[in-house]
């Protein structure tokens, strides 16, 4: 037998070691808030029942009947205006004179407050003798409008020449300053109007027949309305309501209740 020599061995051990690695966070955080979001959501959100609308017709049950007043009062706006006007009088004129005398018409004089004051004719004025003075009148207006041109008595005491004497012996009338006066137009009485409606609209809020209206005096106006009500089952809930005769039309909406199907 052969015996060789034995060479020497040598043995090697090798030992893979990973390196450490760090995750990133981004993915991570965002894996948490998406988490989140997603439990918070199904923890808050209302669990969601199908829900039906309908419109169902049903009767109109009367109440007693309630009375409704209200009065506006009526503001005139309307103006009508009225000129002034002018006094009027009588001049008495005496003449001392063996001469006679003829004033022609728009001959002025002027009172003791002013006011001047025309003739409105000539007049002849007889000469005096030994039975008296020559005696005569004239109508005659103050020359401005309005109640100054009310001049009283006497205001006018003249002397014309020597021998003509002009006096006013009553106070001139008729004088009136202009003025206004307010008056209810038809437009008037209908603005009153609407405002009592106005409201009674809002004092009379509710379901009811169309209300029957009385007016009287000045703008007082009464209603006479029929109050409803209706009877719905306790789970329907109302969104409109609609008169139709003697029935209600009414739209609302409700909660679909489960079906129950029994399976043997």
């Amino acid at each position: 037998m052969y015996h060789g020599d034995d060479e020497p061995t040598e043995v090697l051990h090798i030992y893979v070691v990973r390196e450490a690695v760090t995750p990133p966070l981004l993915p991570i955080v965002l894996s948490v808030l998406a988490l989140s979001v997603f439990l918070a959501f199904g923890a808050l959100s209302p669990n969601q029942q199908p829900v039906a609308r309908a419109v169902i017709r049903v009767p109109a049950v009367p109440l007693t009947i309630r009375t409704f007043t209200a009065q506006a009062p009526v503001i005139p706006t309307g103006a009508r205006t009225y000129p002034a006007t002018t006094a009027h009088g009588v001049l008495t004129i005496t003449n001392g004179s063996v001469i006679s005398q003829t004033l022609p018409a728009g001959l002025t004089f002027i009172s003791s407050s002013g006011v001047s004051v025309v003739t409105d004719t000539a007049v002849f004025v007889p000469a005096g003798s030994a039975n008296g003075y020559g005696f005569a009148t004239v109508a005659a207006h103050a020359l401005i409008s309005g109640n100054s041109g009310n001049i009283p008595a006497y205001a006018i005491n003249r002397v014309e020449g020597s021998s003509v004497y002009v006096r006013n012996l009553a106070a001139f009338q008729g004088g009136r300053d202009a003025y206004s006066v307010k008056y209810v137009t038809a437009q008037d009485r209908q603005a009153a109007l609407e405002k009592a409606r106005q409201h009674l609209a809002v004092v009379s809020a509710g379901l009811h027949y169309p209300c029957f209206e009385r007016i009287t005096g000045a703008v007082r106006v009464i209603w006479l309305c029929q109050f409803l009500i209706y009877h719905i089952p306790t789970y329907m809930h109302v969104t409109g309501v609609r008169l139709q005769g003697k029935n209600l039309v009414l739209t609302v909406w409700f909660v679909v209740r489960p079906v129950h199907i029994w399976v043997k």
